[in-house]
């Protein structure tokens, strides 16, 4: 595989993680190194993933059905008069803004004040709004796409004050791609299909489940260039959990890895995927890491190339990624209410309060192509009515 690296991020020491159960244990480049090659991620397969294309075949119907279940319905009232802070990495970017957005909209139903601060997609913004966070007398923190390390200072100083900090799509210090010191983040959201609630382990599923679709799609024969932002941890799994799959698949095969920052997002980060199309001809499928990069990398640098030559697997499957897939210029998406994902955040937040425990949120993922699961109006909506179920269990009635 080859791997052009494009992130001057401090890649930290990496060690060995750990599952409970019966753990396959694989070792898979994620990023450009130079001369000295790249370093690894250590990848457990606690879900029993079986490789090739027979397993990929089996993978589809569960897929193509959806992985999210309800809400946990434990009657859990919500905390009175609290005061929160939601950290957005980058509101520009609606792989944050959504998530952020509706943060926001969960907590004022709970009746508490809340303030977003937004990093603009700008990593070294993220300590100052911590502080500033502090400076505004939060009781909590919802920290959206900003790893543990990425604001360790402040997050020492809001822990010293008792200040819950709760992760939205981001990990905490002693993530084994971190291991950057003790953990800060006083909980994390419960996804119930993990073993002991392992963020990592959600996210390289997701990334495993992506490459079954094109391992599947292309019986075995898909040539791949995977696009990496490794600025956020979560990336880091979902690409390693792709190119593990495709890596053990018997057929497919990844003919290279292009990373970039997410300040390249626009012309930039289109001309480069040109140049590596011009450079492996042999490519036939490109893997995006979220929509933002989709619609504002991906599609414009194919509108140069007849419509089809290339298929695209997407990322959360947000609205413009789905309209894509409705004009044919992506293939499918593995679609995520990250809405979901920001409400269960403040119910994360909510158990902290009120000293309960952090109760599973069902979320999970529904694959999305062009004869499955594709809404009219191209938003997706999980079957699940999660935002009622929240209000239930909170015994808010609206």
């Amino acid at each position: 595989m080859n791997s052009k690296h494009r992130s001057a991020a401090r890649w930290p020491r990496l060690v060995a993680a750990a599952a409970a159960g019966v753990v396959v244990l694989s070792f898979v480049t994620i990023t450009g190194g130079g001369a000295s090659g790249a370093p690894s991620v250590p990848l457990a397969n606690p879900f029993g993933y079986k490789y090739g294309y027979k397993a990929a075949l089996a993978e589809l119907p569960k897929l193509y059905a959806g992985t999210s279940t309800g809400v946990n319905p434990t009657p859990r009232p919500g905390a009175k008069n609290k005061t929160i802070v939601i950290i957005s990495s980058g509101q520009a970017s609606i792989s944050s803004s959504i998530p952020v957005d509706a943060a926001q909209q969960a907590a004022e139903d709970l009746g508490w004040k809340v303030t977003i601060l937004d990093a603009k997609l700008m990593p070294s913004n993220a300590p100052g709004l911590v502080s500033q966070a502090i400076a505004l007398g939060a009781q909590g923190i919802i920290l959206d796409g900003t790893d543990c390390d990425q604001a360790r200072g402040p997050l020492l100083q809001a822990k010293a004050k008792h200040i819950a900090i709760v992760p939205l799509y981001a990990y905490d210090c002693n993530d084994p791609t971190e291991d950057a010191g003790s953990p800060l983040f006083t909980a994390v959201e419960n996804f119930d299909n993990l073993p002991e609630k392992q963020l990592g382990y959600f996210a390289e599923s997701y990334g495993r489940g992506q490459a079954d679709y094109i391992i599947a799609a292309s019986h075995n024969k898909a040539r791949v260039l995977v696009l990496n932002d490794l600025e956020a941890t979560v990336l880091k799994y979902t690409g390693a959990g792709f190119a593990d799959q495709i890596a053990h698949s018997g057929g497919s095969k990844v003919v290279a890895t292009l990373d970039f920052l997410a300040a390249d997002l626009g012309p930039k980060l289109q001309q480069e995927i040109q140049a590596e199309l011009l450079k492996y001809p042999n490519i036939d499928w490109i893997k995006s890491p979220y929509t933002y990069a989709t619609i504002l990398g991906v599609v414009p640098a194919l509108s140069a190339y007849p419509k089809g030559k290339y298929n695209v697997m997407g990322g959360e499957g947000f609205q413009p990624e789905l309209q894509d897939i409705q004009a044919g210029t992506a293939t499918a998406a593995m679609a995520i209410s990250s809405t979901w994902t920001g409400w269960s955040a403040v119910d994360t937040l909510n158990s902290i309060f009120t000293h309960k425990p952090v109760y599973p949120n069902g979320i999970g993922w529904q694959l999305v192509d062009s004869t499955h699961n594709l809404p009219a109006n191209a938003e997706y909506t999980p079957k699940q009515n999660f935002e009622a179920e929240y209000l239930k269990a909170w015994g808010i009635k609206k």
